[in-house]
Order: structure tokens, then sequence, then C-alpha cells
């Protein structure tokens, strides 16, 4: 047999954080350590199974296990997690005694890790008690743990650390009620939360008319009062014990300490209010819906009262129909669990949540009590970081968008504008090409002052804001609503922005167009730019506007390149129909990648994925050799002579990696996970 991993010292010290152990004698404690056993299981290895016989109690040395409890709905057997287990905890003890009464499990548990734990024997347990005459001291000791086990079932405290637990147990106070006892009267304001541990609590609603609603009963572990707390505000219903009921309760101050201190707990809280309020659908939110290519249906929500929009897939559009003021959340993820098979409270609560701070739900009002304790040089910090990403938004443009558009700007959007733009356009590179050397002998003699690199300013911003305008004056070409429209700085550079998401609810060539306009405009303003250095003779101006229109050049690639969240990316997007395309690529090279090569098919499936990348390398292959073309021109211009032709390659290599930095990071991320 192996020599066990875990010292007798090491099982010593994991006993005695149990305070049912915590007073055992020194060879007490040595005895019942001898009595463990080391036991291994893989991920997903089931340690015990719900409703089999108890025969043990183990503790866990290293890894985690998921607790989950089986519930019936609908005929429907759905397994739902209620914990997760770390080191130092223990699989066995429950709020019926130190093992359970009942004779069987009432949860299973799963290795989620590789996971070592020591396994203690019924048989031996009760043969140790009964030899050491341990049983009444044992069972009292154990009333710290048991309740330390109870309290991590209740949803706000299942991620509790030991510590926290344990700290949590020792202030909470038992209170017993009998069956028909008041709890707490609708209107009054609250100073405690209710823990239940025995019996049954009613909830019960009086309207202004006097009509007596009971709305919901509560049975062990549920917590309730707590929305009081965080709130400050009245008891908004009854609570009344339907049957002889045991109580723990959890006074303000060390509610208050828990939140503020735990972020996972101040989560859990907010969850919970969602979760026992009947999320009602703000009447003002109209409903749209599109087909992708991939025929799957895409649903837009938009708020006309703030101009916002959201958009759904078919499970969110699910949830969305159902937010009718009578279901729960609970309601909610088992109707969403019977029609598309996927258990997912998290999901639901997050997207009713985010739901709720856009405004699209009109009778959830949660405000999570959290404060900020970060030092006070963070802080400044982020005021700092504030002020080289500062944006300021003008709302309510549509109105005079519209108006200008139709006096003045539609007029741009004919066909014969159209033609003549794209004249422009062409003439602008020709001319911009033709006069480069000319430009940079200019520069080679006087050099380039600080000066004409100032002078860039003013031009790159207005060009940035006519980017946007480009944006702007094609939403309303299709006939859709501009919200706002805005300017900015991110660290030394100019930006713009304008909304285009009205854009949502149109079919996908509008909105590919719509993404191409702002890059047209660059394409414009630098050709206007380089046409300009045919009309005038100083060649300081000259300069000027060369730079400008290289400048413009490069921002209007840099906005196509389908590697960032730009135009050119949500261009791709659009024509695949394929939301969170790249997320989407990452995830295909990283995990099916390698088995495509050896089956083709494979590649057929995902053919947004590989068109994507297939693109990007396109991308990158263009903007590298582009880049190789101007270096070269710029150093026969200016005279500049290599002592290696390796040196060259320092430029181009850089813009390369420079451009794919962020799809490298996130491809490192999805590998690692």
């Amino acid at each position: 047999m192996d020599d066990p991993k875990v010292s007798l010292t090491s099982r010593v010290t994991l006993l005695r954080g149990f305070p049912c152990f915590a007073s055992l004698s020194v060879e007490q404690i040595d005895q019942l350590a001898g009595y463990l056993h080391e036991v291994h299981y893989s991920p997903l290895q089931s340690i015990v199974s719900q409703h089999d016989l108890i025969d043990s109690v183990y503790f866990i040395v290293q890894g985690s296990a998921e607790v989950t409890h089986e519930i019936i709905n609908k005929k429907i057997i759905k397994s739902v997690p209620v914990a997760l287990l770390n080191e130092n905890e223990s699989i066995g003890l429950n709020e019926k005694g130190f093992y359970s009464i009942t004779g069987q499990r009432t949860a299973t548990v799963k290795a989620v890790t590789p996971l070592l734990a020591l396994k203690l024997s019924l048989a031996d347990l009760t043969n140790f008690l009964q030899k050491n005459h341990l049983e009444k001291v044992m069972f009292a000791s154990a009333k710290q743990t048991l309740r330390m086990h109870f309290i991590k079932q209740s949803l706000p405290f299942a991620n509790l650390s030991p510590q926290r637990l344990k700290w949590l147990a020792e202030r909470i106070k038992e209170k017993k009620y009998k069956a028909g006892d008041v709890i707490f009267n609708q209107g009054e304001m609250g100073e405690e939360c209710y823990l239940i541990e025995a019996g049954e609590v009613g909830i019960v609603f009086q309207s202004p008319l006097g009509e007596i609603k009971l709305l919901a009963e509560l049975s062990p572990p549920t917590l309730f009062g707590e929305a009081t707390l965080i709130t400050k505000s009245s008891r908004n219903a009854t609570a009344k014990a339907l049957t002889n009921c045991n109580l723990f309760v959890l006074r303000y101050e060390d509610l208050s300490e828990l939140i503020e201190s735990e972020t996972n707990v101040a989560q859990m809280f907010m969850t919970l209010m969602v979760d026992r309020s009947r999320p009602l659908k703000n009447p003002s939110v109209s409903v749209h819906q599109r087909t992708a290519a991939d025929g799957e249906t895409i649903t837009i929500l938009k708020n006309e009262m703030t101009g916002k929009y959201f958009k759904l897939s078919d499970e969110g559009a699910f949830i969305w129909h159902a937010l009718n003021g009578k279901q729960t959340l609970q309601d909610i993820t088992m109707d969403l669990a019977h029609h598309f098979h996927v258990f997912a409270p998290d999901m639901v609560a997050a997207l009713i949540s985010k739901l709720n701070r856009e405004g699209f739900i009109s009778n959830i009002h949660v405000t999570a009590p959290v404060q900020d304790k970060r030092s006070s040089w963070v802080k400044k910090l982020k005021k700092i970081k504030k002020l080289f990403a500062s944006r300021i938004a003008f709302g309510d443009v549509d109105p005079w968008m519209t108006t200008f558009y139709q006096r003045f700007i539609r007029y741009f959007f004919t066909p014969a504008a159209s033609v003549i733009w794209l004249i422009l356009v062409i003439a602008g590179f020709l001319s911009f090409a033709v006069n480069t050397q000319s430009v940079l002998l200019f520069f080679a003699k006087k050099h380039i002052s600080l000066l004409l690199l100032l002078g860039l300013i003013p031009f790159s911003l207005i060009a940035a804001f006519l980017h946007e305008l480009g944006h702007a004056f094609a939403v309303k070409a299709y006939g859709r609503e501009v919200h706002f429209i805005g300017i900015g700085w991110n660290g030394f550079l100019p930006i713009a922005f304008t909304d285009t998401s009205d854009m949502w609810l149109a079919t996908r060539k509008p909105r590919m167009m719509v993404n191409l306009a702002g890059v047209y405009v660059d394409f414009f303003l630098a050709g206007m730019a380089a046409l300009g250095i045919l009309l005038i003779s100083n060649p300081y101006l000259q300069g000027i506007l060369w730079l400008f229109s290289l400048y413009t050049y490069v921002s209007a690639l840099r906005m196509l390149s389908p590697l960032k969240e730009m135009d050119g990316y949500y261009v791709l997007m659009d024509w695949l129909e394929k939301n969170k395309l790249r997320h989407a690529s990452v995830a295909w090279l990283v995990n099916k990648f390698p088995r495509s090569i050896t089956n083709p098919r494979l590649f057929r499936e995902n053919w947004p994925e590989v068109s994507y990348w297939v693109l990007s390398i396109l991308y990158l292959v263009f903007i590298t050799t582009i880049t190789v073309i101007i270096q070269k021109s710029v150093y026969v211009a200016l005279g500049i002579h290599t002592p290696s032709p390796y040196l060259t390659l320092i430029i181009p290599v850089l813009v390369f990696f420079l451009s794919c930095m962020n799809i490298l990071i996130e491809i490192k991320n999805q590998s690692a996970e």
C-alpha cells in the first residue's frame, strides 16, 4: 500500500478546524485521525449521490466539489447547483444532525477538479464516539458546524469562506414562532432579516383597498426580509408563521458589514431581490425582429422614450416575453429549462438585471449598497485617467440632423453625386502618389518642424468629426434615427462617436453601408487634401496637406481592420451575419481548427469563422505590404541607406504585430481557459 500523502499532523489540524472536534483531547483526536482514509476523485466523478444511504463523512484536503440537488418540474428531473465545497470543508454534515437522521444523502456531490479527501466511515465514527463516551459532547459541539452548513445553503451566503461562515454563525440569533404568529407587519421599518431553519412562512400583501393576497409560501433555507435593510424602506408585505417555525435572525449591522466587505454577497443579494420581484416589461418598449443568414432570429428591443436598444438571442427573447409581472425569476428559469433544455438561473438573472439597468423593465428599482473602499491614490489615478479619455455627447440631435439632411445632405446621396465622389477619391489618391516624392524632398531639405505636426491637430479633429457625420447622415439616408453624437479624446488622439444603433432594425446591406460611410468620408477628405496640393504653391502648406492626407489614409486603413472592433469588423460581422464574430472565431481557432485539418467538413460548417480568419490574414498581408512600399519610397526620397536589409523589416514587423496584438492576447486567453 502507498504511503499516505496526508500526514497525521495535517489530519489533526484539519479535524480541529471543525467545532465538533475542537474540544477533543490530543489522544482522542490522534485516535480519530487514524480512522481517516485517503480517497481520490477525478473531475466530474461522483463522491456521493442523492438518496443513497449514508455510510461515511468526507473532509476535503485538496480540490473542489459541486453540490447539486435534484428537483422535478413538469415530470423532468433537473439538477440544480446549490453550493461549491472547497478545501477544509466537509461532506456529510448537515442541518439535521451530525449526519442525516433520515439515513439518506440529501444532495449529490461531484468533484469539479482533481480532489483528495479523507473518508471517515459511519461505523468507525460510531465506534469512536461510543468508545470515548462522547455522544452528548460531540453533538453539542457540532451545533456550530451544522449552523455554518445550513447558512451556506442560502443563496447569498453560498460562496462565503469558512472563516466568514463561522463569523456569521456566531452572530445570528435563533427565534421560535408558533403557527399564526406575525413575524413583521407590512409598512413597518425593519432592522432584521430572517433565515428559515424549520417550518413554513407566508408572505401576505394587503392592497390599498384592503384586499389580502398570499404572495408566497417560504420553506428552509429561504432568506426573507432583506429588501427593507438594503433599500432602507418599509416592509412591503407581512410575514406570518404558517407552521411552528425556527428562524435565524440577522441584524442590519452584520448584514451591512457582509455586503460592504464581500463583493459576491452584495451581488447575490441584488440577484435575490430581482428574483423575488415579478419583472414587468416597460410599455414604451417596441419589439423588432429580423432573420440572420444562418437562420437565427434576432430580436431587438427599442425604448421609444430613451432611444436605447437591446439585442436578444432566441433564449433572451423567450425571457423577455415572460416578463408579464406575474412570474418570478425562478418561474422564468424553469420555463426556459422546459423549452430550451438549459437550466441557467445565472443567465436569466444577469439578463433581467441588464434590462432593468437600461430601463427596459418598469417595476424593479434596485441600487447596490456597496461602498467604494479604494485608496485615495487609486481614486485620483482614475480621475487622471478620465482626463485622458473624455467624451462629450450631444443628445436629442435627430430633429436637426433630419432637417439638415433633407435641406442639404441628401443631394450627396444621389447616383450622380456618388459618381463624382468616386472620381474625386481616385483623383485625390493619384495626386497623393504623384506629389509624395516632391514633398518628401522638401522635408529632407527643411526637416519636419514641430509647427507642421501641430498643424495636424485641428485637421485631425475635424476629420474625426466628419467621419462620424458620415455614419450619421448615412443613417438618415436609410430613414433611421440618430439619437446622439459626440467628440472627445483617448490619450492624445481625437475621437468622435455617433449613435447608429437604430440601424440594428435594418437589413444587412444598409447596416454595411452605414459602417462603411465613415471610412469613405476619410478617403474623400484625404483625396481632397491631396488635390489641394496641386492648387497651392507654398511648400509648407503642401507639406501640411500631404501629412493630413497620409494621416487620414492610415486612419481609414486602421478603421477597416477586422482585428479590432472598428468599422471594418462591424462590416464583416454584418456581412457574415454572425454576432460576436471575433470571439466565436477565436474559440473556433483554439478548439476546432486542429480537428478541421483532418475533417474538411468542419471548415464548411464554420464558414463565418473561417472567412474571418482568411480576411484577417489578407488584411495583415495588405497593410504590411503597403508599409514596406511607403518605407521604401521614403528611404529613396530622403537618401537613407541601411547597413543591413534586415533593418528595413523592423517597421513592417512592428506594424504587423501592433495590428494583431489584441487578437493574439484573446487567443492566449482562450487557450488558457
